[in-house]
């Protein structure tokens, strides 16, 4: 239809306002019945009212644009009509009615007191009659807001869609066919009146009682509540949740279903007669219960009526009959007395019956069997729970024990239900009944030692959590695997159900987890860990002095103290014996225990063999029962309660020397000249002095290391390490011997039998005969550790002379052998005199030269004889008679002879026979000095000093 004007709010050049209408600024008002033919423009912004005074009818053209700035409401004091317009405005018609025909399209609220509403078409906003009024949406009407009433009723014609709630307070609400409400239904005292196929209903309904006998195949995608209370299911019909109807006073709770689905659970309950009727098919997937709660007819009114088709897939419970002529799939309970409170019908399945009998459930106190079918007990709530090994039998489950178990070892524990008489709730959960789910935690209790902990009533941790379900295979004792992480002593298990007498019970037993194994033992004695055999790496732990073990489990809640076993202690190799390992773990920290006061006995290294650190102590609250296996071997189903360490391949501790070095002073202390040596005496063969005695490496308590058996930090023959000394001196230095090496020994169990060989040097002035002490003090340093002794006396009683050699010259008949005298002297303090205890001294008589021959005396005409080796002092010496000569002239005259001490004077000769040979040098300036004594032997004349002389003839 063409337009016939424009009109306009507020009034615009060629469009003006309606007739009768004034107003501006968004507040307008309309005197006179309006009817408005044509299209109507709002040019104002923000909220516009305009106020029509009596009819209004708005034929099939615009009331506003989809693109006006305002926001428009249509306020009516008289009936309000539309045909086929568009509106874009909210309307108000207080007591009066509003009807809309022929597709009308609101784009806004409809409103009305005590008036009703029509609606046809489109409103996609809210519709609400708040008095009186009722709603009513004609066929394939859509109304995309809620849909609220109050008294009045609210009814769905064929194919009506409401994509909101629909709520009212008594009005009834009335779905036509093919109805779709997208959201709830709410009227707690009226009834939903469901009539026709096919309706939807998106979510919960809520009302007194729904009537649905004359609709079919409608879901309810929502549960259902009825407060009045009764439920009928037209046929076809699905409920996707719950449904509950609950009656009050003398009300009763009536649900009806045919050919119906219901895939949540059912509750009635009713102070006369609560029942559920299934017909036709009707099918319940979950738990029934049906409750009279007055005394009059609780006991004999059929609360369920299963018809020959129908089925029941989950628990049935009531106050009063079950009739069943079709399934229960779960179990049927009645809290009645009544001899035939579960009948049993022909060719009906019951899976399982409960009388009520006392505490317990009978199979046949209540039930009426006339086919003689198989009869099941049905679930039992729980008094409580207990956990137990898998190992424990049902007869002593109540009082059934927790074995010890490992960290991080997954383990299995039997969750078990029990009756009141302790005996296993083998009904928990009946055969047909739905799984029934508890909550299983284990706890920490705590230290074990204290009191309180000992039976769980102290402060608790909780360990971990986890579901458990039963199903009726089960037989109330449900095997479940555990993984716990960490180690505790004293740990329960904890299970709750709120369906139990006791909501939540613990383990009779306790049980430890402990760890599997002291994954490591560490030292910071560790100078060849892998080997055990570097006799020079560091760092070096004295024998006997303290280091550090620490023992690790990784497991950040241990807090037990390692032991050690010394039975299971390894030497080095080639060791002589095993030390002795001797110190304490203290209490573990954050998992690892640590003992800085640990010693070892010997020198080397040392290792554990497996198990020997260990711990027998933590899983004590089950060792004290039996509840683990001794030592350190699973037996059978037992963990062990021991646990040790067990390394992976060999590790060694050390390296340990000795604390230090013990001298004895040993017999024989030996003289060059046997009572005495001269200073500066001594050859390679020949030792002015050499002093035996024994040296043994010891610990710091004093025994004898017998693994030691030296080391390059500490050479036998290394003379300057046994700190050497000589008192008093005299100006003489004391060094080591001639001989090569200057000191010989070795090692044999830590004990090493030493002669040392010295040099007391020649002062450079003479002194007076001295008693010498000589003293030992070894000591080295090995990798930066100190190992000494105590200073020793090894003699006190050495003497030492300072010495010289004294030639006399000589003269005799040429005719005989000429006595030399050479004489070994010493300083007495004043004088030299003859060394007469000299039997030592030897002078090679090729070292005395022959030389300056004078007179007839030709070389080698006379030569040298006798023993080289001085007795008391004296060298007997001779030289040979020179005789005749070839020219018949006697051999008289002198030769000079000196004995070189030391260095060779070049050319010197000698004779040991009538040829020269060249002269050697001497050995003996060292002790001797380095002046070479002389004398003249002259041949042909008398001797000096003759007193009396005659000749016979």
């Amino acid at each position: 239809m063409a337009a016939q004007a424009l009109y306009s709010f507020p009034a615009a050049a060629g469009a003006p306002m309606p007739p009768g209408c004034t107003g501006s600024a968004g507040v307008y008002t309309c005197a006179n019945s309006l009817n408005i033919q044509d299209h109507v423009q709002f040019l104002d912004a923000g909220n516009v009212t305009v106020t029509f005074n009596n009819l209004l009818t708005i034929g099939g053209f615009n009331l506003g644009s989809a693109t006006q700035a305002a926001n428009v409401t249509l306020v009516t004091k008289g009936l309000v009509t539309m045909s086929f317009p568009t509106v874009y405005a909210s309307i108000s018609a207080g007591n009066n009615s509003i009807i809309t025909t022929a597709a009308a399209f609101v784009k806004g609220n409809l409103t009305t007191t005590n008036g009703s509403i029509t609606v046809s078409g489109t409103v996609t906003g809210n519709v609400s009659a708040t008095g009186l009024g009722s709603v009513i949406l004609l066929s394939n009407a859509v109304v995309n807001g809620n849909i609220t009433g109050a008294t009045g009723l609210v009814t769905l014609n064929s194919n009506a869609v409401v994509n909101g709630n629909i709520s009212t307070s008594i009005g009834s609400v009335t779905l036509s066919g093919g109805n779709n409400i997208s959201s709830t239904v709410n009227c707690s005292a009226c009834s939903l009146i469901v009539n026709g196929p096919n309706n939807v209903l998106g979510a919960d309904v809520s009302v007194g009682n729904v009537v649905g006998a004359l609709s079919s195949n409608t879901s309810y995608n929502g549960a259902i509540i009825a407060n009045l209370s009764s439920i009928v299911l037209g046929s076809g019909s699905t409920v996707a949740g719950n449904i509950t109807a609950t009656s009050s006073g003398l009300g009763v709770s009536y649900i009806s279903a045919f050919q119906s689905v219901i895939n949540g659970s059912v509750t009635a309950s009713s102070q006369v007669s609560a029942q559920l009727f299934l017909y036709s098919g009707s099918v319940v997937q979950g738990a029934v219960q049906i409750s009279n709660s007055g005394a009059l007819l609780a006991a004999v009114t059929t609360n369920v009526f299963v018809d020959s088709s129908s089925e029941i897939n989950n628990s049935v419970s009531v106050t009063g009959v079950i009739d069943n002529w079709g399934k229960i799939a779960g179990c049927a309970r009645t809290t009645s007395s009544y001899m035939w409170s579960i009948v049993m019908e022909y060719n009906s399945t019951t899976t399982g019956v409960c009388c009520f009998n006392g505490s317990k459930c009978s199979t046949t106190s209540c039930v009426s069997n006339l086919w003689s079918y198989k009869v099941n007990g049905c679930s039992t709530p729980a008094n409580k729970f207990t956990c137990i090994d898998p190992s424990i039998p049902n007869t002593n489950a109540a009082s059934g024990h927790l074995y010890t178990q490992v960290a991080n070892t997954a383990f299995n524990t039997d969750v078990v239900a029990l009756s009141a008489d302790s005996s296993v709730n083998t009904t928990y959960v009946s055969k047909g009944d739905n799984s029934k789910t508890v909550t299983l935690k284990f706890v920490d209790c705590g230290d074990p030692a204290i009191l309180a902990n000992q039976t769980c009533t102290g402060a608790i941790a909780e360990i971990g959590t986890q579901n458990v379900t039963f199903t009726s295979t089960d037989n109330g004792r449900k095997t479940i695997s555990t993984t716990i992480a960490n180690a505790y002593k004293n740990i329960r298990c904890q299970v709750t159900d709120s369906n139990a007498n006791n909501p939540t019970s613990r383990s009779t037993d306790n049980f430890a987890v402990r760890p599997e194994a002291f994954t490591s033992v560490t030292s910071n004695a560790n100078a060849d860990s892998l080997l055990g055999l570097n006799v020079a790496a560091s760092p070096a732990v004295k024998a006997g002095s303290t280091f550090t073990l620490t023992a690790a489990t990784g497991l950040s809640n241990y807090s037990g103290t390692p032991k050690i076993d010394t039975t299971r202690l390894a030497a080095h190799t080639g060791a002589v014996k095993i030390g002795l390992l001797a110190g304490l773990f203290s209490s573990s920290a954050n998992g690892s225990a640590s003992g800085s006061n640990f010693t070892y006995s010997e020198t080397g290294y040392f290792r554990f063999e497996p198990y020997a650190v260990y711990d027998d102590t933590y899983t004590q609250v089950d060792a004290a029962n039996g509840d683990c296996a001794t030592g350190f071997l699973p037996l059978g189903n037992m963990q062990a309660c021991a646990f040790g360490h067990v390394p992976l391949s060999a590790y060694y501790y050390g390296r340990f020397v000795p604390d230090h070095l013990l001298v004895t002073p040993g017999p024989g202390v030996t003289q060059a000249c046997g009572a005495f040596s001269y200073y500066g005496q001594g050859t390679a063969t020949a030792p002015g002095l050499s002093t035996p005695f024994i040296l043994t490496a010891k610990n710091a308590a004093g025994d004898t290391t017998q693994n030691y058996i030296g080391s390059p930090a500490f050479l036998l023959t290394d003379w300057s390490k046994y700190q050497f000394s000589a008192t008093p001196l005299n100006g003489a230095t004391l060094s080591s011997g001639l001989t090569i090496p200057p000191v010989t020994g070795n090692w044999v169990k830590g004990v090493a039998n030493i002669v040392a060989t010295h040099t007391l040097s020649r002062p450079n002035s003479p002194v007076s005969p001295q008693t010498i002490t000589l003293s030992a003090q070894p000591q080295y340093v090995d990798a930066g550790v100190a190992i000494s002794s105590s200073k020793t006396t090894l003699s006190s009683d050495v003497t030492y002379l300072y010495g010289r050699l004294n030639m006399q010259s000589a003269h005799g008949s040429e005719l005989l052998a000429l006595p030399v005298q050479i004489e070994a002297q010493y300083w007495n303090g004043s004088a030299y005199v003859r060394s007469a205890g000299d039997n030592c001294t030897a002078i090679p008589l090729n070292s005395i030269a022959l030389k300056n021959y004078k007179g007839n005396l030709a070389s080698c005409e006379t030569y040298l004889s006798g023993s080289p080796t001085m007795s008391n002092g004296k060298l007997a010496l001779k030289l040979t008679a020179p005789g005749i000569g070839s020219d018949g002239k006697p051999n008289t005259g002198s030769v000079d002879i000196a004995v070189n001490l030391g260095t060779l004077t070049p050319g010197d000769q000698t004779c040991l026979s009538s040829s020269p040979i060249s002269a050697t040098a001497g050995i003996l300036s060292p002790w001797f000095g380095s002046t070479a004594p002389n004398a003249r032997a002259t041949f042909g004349i008398y001797k000096t000093q003759i007193i009396y002389m005659r000749e016979s003839f």
